[in-house]
């Protein structure tokens, strides 16, 4: 009876340990995605040889790597410079990942102090936020490729914007991908939801 009762224990303790960690890993993963890569692409062209640079994406310090080169090319096709100084969508990135962690943290505290409601409300609002960048990304990469300067030695139509994979545009081809910082965002999500089935 004595053992019986002290697996029981055990199980519960477990169990605690269990919960409070599925509730404070997604505050975890939002602050450490701030420190992360949010997107980033590679690109080649004939005067590059092998050489891909690429340039990165980060939520706090804007649009990092090789933006001289990116910008030669955008200038022979016409296409606008990038830049922190040319793209003050940027600035909103700090912004829109204090948001994140704040109801990320307010998902923790609900899911501790065992409010379903609450937790479940603010996962769902962690998810629509991911949505809106999705959409933030994707619209200024839309308006990007289809504001071409008529002056450009190189004449190109506007085209989709090369949000993920692999596009070649004129003789520049371009590989875009999703940064780690998504990846945290999306788990997070997944883990809170995961440990709604615990919270009954």
């Amino acid at each position: 009876m004595v053992v019986a009762e002290q697996v029981q224990v055990r199980r519960l303790r477990l169990g605690s340990v269990l919960n409070a960690s599925a509730a404070v890993l997604p505050l975890v993963l939002a602050v450490a995605s701030v420190f992360l890569p949010l997107w980033y692409f590679q690109f080649n062209a004939p005067f590059l040889g092998q050489r891909w640079p690429e340039v990165t994406i980060y939520p706090l310090e804007g649009i990092k790597g090789a933006v001289q080169d990116v910008n030669v090319i955008n200038h022979y096709v016409g296409l606008s410079m990038i830049g922190n100084e040319y793209v003050p969508e940027v600035s909103y990135l700090p912004h829109f990942y204090a948001a994140v962690i704040a109801v990320t943290a307010v998902y923790s505290f609900s899911a501790l102090t065992r409010r379903r409601r609450a937790a479940q409300a603010s996962l769902v609002v962690m998810a629509a936020l991911i949505v809106v960048l999705f959409v933030f990304v994707y619209f200024w990469l839309y308006r990007f490729t289809h504001t071409i300067h008529p002056d450009a030695p190189i004449k190109i139509e506007p085209f989709d914007p090369p949000f993920l994979g692999e596009h070649k545009i004129a003789n520049i081809v371009v590989r875009s991908y999703f940064g780690p910082s998504i990846g945290l965002h999306i788990a997070a999500v997944a883990i809170g939801f995961a440990s709604m089935k615990r919270m009954r």
